[in-house]
């Protein structure tokens, strides 16, 4: 696997991170939990593939040749997308239940690891292929962290500027953003 094919792999990876990122943005973020935001996001684009190499050996030693690959993409897959639509209903109700605007979104501790979670689960499938490709795993993981933390600095930043264009509403439109997209990873 060549350069540019570990970059188009990481773009890839990093558009539904890009797309929450843009929703999470138009909270506001303040710049260290915009920088912590995006790193652990990276972080997750790189341990989540390797994890997935691992998770793929240790499930074709245990069962010989079955293929589990389609089986476990479809659990992510779905797990990631209620992980989505949860987080937006959440950041709904918030809205709805405070009439003041809180810059300060609540996304630390165990929230921000799970929204981390939900958007590079997708790199534990490919971890899944990186292994039987002739690539080398820890640089393609690190250019894939590399990508997602950049593309999710871009998010956040360009869901900054939309929200502040739609003030008031920006925490409804953001949750309204992650609920959609929730169901798009499902469906699709």
């Amino acid at each position: 696997m060549n350069i540019i094919e570990v970059v188009a792999l990481g773009v890839a990876l990093g558009t539904d991170a890009f797309s929450v990122s843009v929703a999470i943005g138009t909270k506001r973020l303040r710049l260290l939990l915009l920088l912590k935001f995006s790193l652990i996001i990276g972080i997750f684009h790189v341990i989540m593939p390797l994890v997935g190499v691992e998770l793929g050996l240790f499930l074709h030693n245990l069962f010989g040749n079955y293929y589990f690959e389609g089986t476990i993409d479809k659990i992510t897959t779905t797990i990631g997308s209620g992980v989505l639509m949860i987080l937006g209903m959440i950041m709904i109700y918030e809205n709805f239940k405070s009439d003041q605007v809180d810059s300060n979104f609540d996304l630390y501790g165990w929230s921000l690891i799970i929204v981390a979670l939900s958007v590079s689960i997708d790199a534990l499938s490919v971890g899944f292929s990186l292994g039987m490709l002739d690539a080398n795993i820890v640089f393609s993981c690190m250019i894939l962290g590399f990508i997602a933390t950049v593309m999710v600095i871009c998010g956040l930043t360009l869901g900054d500027k939309i929200g502040s264009l739609v003030s008031g509403n920006a925490e409804v439109l953001g949750g309204v953003a992650l609920i959609l997209l929730g169901i798009h990873f499902l469906l699709s």
